[in-house]
């Protein structure tokens, strides 16, 4: 693969990142008072620190991101894919967020195949498992307030 075409996917996945961060951090702003509050916040962080991971990396820093194995109770897998609004409820932010971390994982996962180097692929494979990770915390939390509630 070439350095432009590796630049290229990199500084991608780096602006999805803040894409991702940026949008948990204005619903962050609407949703204040709401009990949703604090987990956009750490979400919003979560992504700000991949993507000071991805720019390190891009810069010829290893990164050791030791993400841990986590298993996907795959709830939203299931669920319909919703747009976060000024009127957002709880359960549509946890949705949309669901959704984006899925995505996320995706991304990197295939990221992941693409590379042959060792090191790229620890990075895109370790990034992966930590989305994958934030989708789990997300399920659960969606299995406590949403379907608990109901």
């Amino acid at each position: 693969m070439s350095t432009d075409s590796y630049e290229k996917i990199i500084d991608f996945a780096i602006e999805q990142e803040q894409k991702a961060a940026e949008l948990y951090e204005k619903t962050a702003e609407k949703a204040e008072g709401s009990g949703i509050v604090t987990i956009l916040k750490d979400m919003a962080k979560m992504e700000r620190g991949h993507e000071a991971k991805l720019k390190a990396f891009k810069a010829g820093k290893d990164q050791k991101i030791g993400a841990e194995k986590v298993e996907d109770i795959r709830i939203g897998d299931y669920l319909v894919d919703v747009e976060i609004t000024d009127s957002s409820s709880i359960q549509d932010v946890l949705i949309f967020s669901i959704k984006s971390e899925m995505k996320a994982y995706e991304l990197y996962t295939r990221l992941c195949e693409l590379y042959v180097e060792p090191k790229e692929q620890e990075l895109f494979s370790n990034l992966a498992m930590e989305e994958l990770k934030h989708k789990s915390d997300l399920q659960k939390l969606y299995d406590d307030q949403i379907y608990n509630e109901n």
